[in-house]
């Protein structure tokens, strides 16, 4: 099976969530086999991972990029389209290059090979530009500014994926979804399955063996209770 990626960025407040599961149970009705693979980093967060804190902000994102891989791996394998909650160059946001690089090497990928198994990026801006108050309210531990700067840097990052269509936010949410939605429709509706690559090209169940050894290791180097590695590991069960 060759499953059509789309990742799902833009800065913090975008609205990636919601759409995500809004545009598939879409999708699904007009007959199409869909798999999400939902936020990574919010689902470590709420097993109280602390970038940081209880764990290094580096190993926090390798342990990240490591679940997202083999979420991304296994829903390409029973889908017809795949929606990312973000995706694996998302860390990038929260790491400088050689930090990225340096995560890449000791995972043993390819930034090309990775790259090229996405097929479409869906930007959902923040609102930290037109709402800066309302971005306060529902981020208490960012500011606007930083929100922006996320953006930014989502942007650049996606930029080789990214529709031409930049929704702002000033006529409201749903139109913003409206008119993104209608713009997937379109780009599916002349998708070729046969120029899409898929992560298993590339890599193997060999691959997915080492990730959830590593996935133990890192784990292990902290003073996590067995109840939270359990939780993690049922991340990519």
């Amino acid at each position: 099976m060759s499953s059509c990626k789309i990742v799902f960025t833009g800065g913090p407040c975008g609205g990636k969530t919601e759409s995500i599961d809004l545009f598939a149970s879409r999708l699904i009705v007009t007959g199409k086999k869909v798999a999400i693979a939902n936020e990574t980093a919010q689902s470590l967060l709420s097993l109280d991972y602390m970038p940081n804190n209880n764990i290094s902000s580096f190993d926090f994102q390798n342990l990240l990029f490591k679940i997202q891989f083999i979420k991304e791996y296994q829903c390409e394998k029973k889908a017809d389209i795949v929606l990312c909650d973000r995706g694996l160059f998302d860390g990038k946001v929260y790491m400088n290059h050689e930090e990225f690089d340096r995560m890449l090497r000791l995972n043993k990928v390819m930034n090309n090979e990775l790259l090229s198994t996405y097929d479409l990026a869906l930007y959902f801006r923040s609102i930290a530009y037109e709402y800066p108050n309302e971005f306060h309210l529902q981020r208490i531990y960012e500011t606007p500014e930083i929100g922006i700067e996320r953006d930014k840097r989502s942007l650049e990052i996606w930029r080789e994926k990214l529709l031409s269509l930049k929704c702002d936010n000033l006529h409201g949410f749903k139109n913003k979804q409206e008119s993104l939605y209608i713009e997937l429709l379109e780009f599916l509706s002349n998708f070729n399955p046969s120029t899409t690559h898929q992560l298993s090209e590339f890599y193997n169940d060999e691959y997915i063996a080492f990730f959830k050894k590593e996935i133990d290791e890192i784990m292990n180097q902290y003073d996590f209770s067995e109840e939270v590695k359990i939780k993690t590991r049922r991340l990519v069960k």
